[in-house]
């Protein structure tokens, strides 16, 4: 699978979280929290003026495709091939592709990005309502590979 090649991280490039996560009920207030806004209520990244937001399902079912360290400070996620001709619907192949082009932009620039933590969304497994917690720290995009045609995978490390 291509998310394994972003697994492997240095011990050195880890930095500890500076800040304490403050959970607060609902993805939209958290992306208020970081001034962040979204194409739509749906959307799989949102953006500040400065940045992108993204999001870590720290819960997922899928925990083999959305792999969340806290302390070590890192977020790996694998999407999986999204097209028109497997079916998928028009909506998700576009979230994605603003997913991907997000991460590309951020990879290719350097682009310093937030991290907004989630938990109890349809694909999680806390019961109860949405929460959502801002990470304090800056991350960055350390590993992109992939398209979203064929499934793409992308490692952020916290970096200050």
């Amino acid at each position: 699978m291509i998310w394994a090649l972003a697994v492997h991280l240095t011990e050195e490039s880890n930095i500890k979280p500076t800040k304490k996560t403050k959970w607060i009920i609902g993805l939209k207030a958290g992306f208020s929290l970081l001034n962040a806004k979204q194409r739509d209520q749906y959307s799989w990244v949102a953006k500040t003026n400065e940045c992108y937001v993204y999001t870590a399902e720290i819960d997922h079912i899928d925990k083999e495709n959305n792999i969340y360290n806290h302390n070590a400070g890192t977020f790996t996620k694998y999407v999986r091939s999204l097209t028109k001709e497997q079916g998928d619907a028009t909506l998700s192949i576009s979230h994605a592709q603003e997913l991907f082009d997000a991460v590309t932009n951020s990879f290719n620039t350097n682009l310093k990005c937030h991290l907004l933590l989630v938990k109890g969304t349809k694909f999680g497994t806390t019961n109860g309502p949405i929460k959502a917690a801002a990470d304090g720290d800056n991350w960055q995009v350390t590993k992109l590979g992939g398209s979203v045609s064929e499934g793409f995978n992308f490692t952020l490390e916290r970096v200050e």
